[in-house]
């Protein structure tokens, strides 16, 4: 982006305005990726939202989101190989943990949105969750996936499509208004964060 004279200076009550008004949003598309608050990756993606402030777009949002999924791959990678450890001790324990701690994660991991979205491949999933969840249009779904306005609207048709497609083989559809199912859904009834692959259409 290229800054014009007499912008709006990006100094710390910048920041403090851009923490203010997004902060709430962020924190939440960590949460339902990640099922914990994140809040170290929120302070992260606003570190570097200071750091790169003079590219940051004045419609900010759709960026920090691209910031917070890399930041979320970093995290995963770092915890897989943290899992790798922690699993060979787990496995020499002799009890059988239940892998569903609470009774509505029982039932949230069997709703139906939650199944057919499993079956979608993750650059679909992560698609509909910016468009049902996030609630981005098209144009602000492709500055987070770094893909053009109408690379992003095609494979939200098509992604909704298979969405479809996987409702109507559980004998099931979609409402009226396709973002509904997901609006009140949580990390806890999708399966875990899968960064989408990286993809130039």
């Amino acid at each position: 982006m290229n800054r014009q004279e007499g912008d709006t200076p990006r100094d710390e009550a910048w920041l403090e305005d851009l923490f203010r008004r997004h902060h709430a949003a962020v924190r939440t598309y960590c949460a339902r990726r990640l099922g914990a608050s994140g809040d170290d990756v929120v302070s992260e993606v606003f570190a570097v939202a200071w750091r790169k402030r003079e590219v940051v777009p004045d419609r900010p949002l759709p960026w920090l989101y691209a910031v917070a999924a890399r930041e979320l791959l970093h995290l995963q990678r770092s915890e897989g190989r943290r899992a790798g450890h922690e699993g060979r001790a787990a496995a020499r324990r002799d009890e059988r943990a239940d892998p569903f701690t609470a009774v509505d994660d029982r039932l949230s991991a069997q709703a139906p949105i939650s199944a057919a979205m499993g079956r979608l491949r993750p650059t679909d999933a992560e698609i509909l969750r910016l468009w049902a969840w996030e609630e981005l249009s098209a144009t602000e779904i492709a500055v987070v996936l770094d893909i053009s306005a109408t690379t992003a609207r095609v494979r939200l048709h098509r992604a909704r499509l298979r969405l479809k497609v996987q409702l109507h083989a559980m004998d099931l559809h979609l409402s009226q208004e396709p973002r509904q199912p997901f609006a009140h859904s949580t990390s806890s009834s999708l399966a875990p964060f899968e960064p989408p692959e990286p993809c130039h259409d």
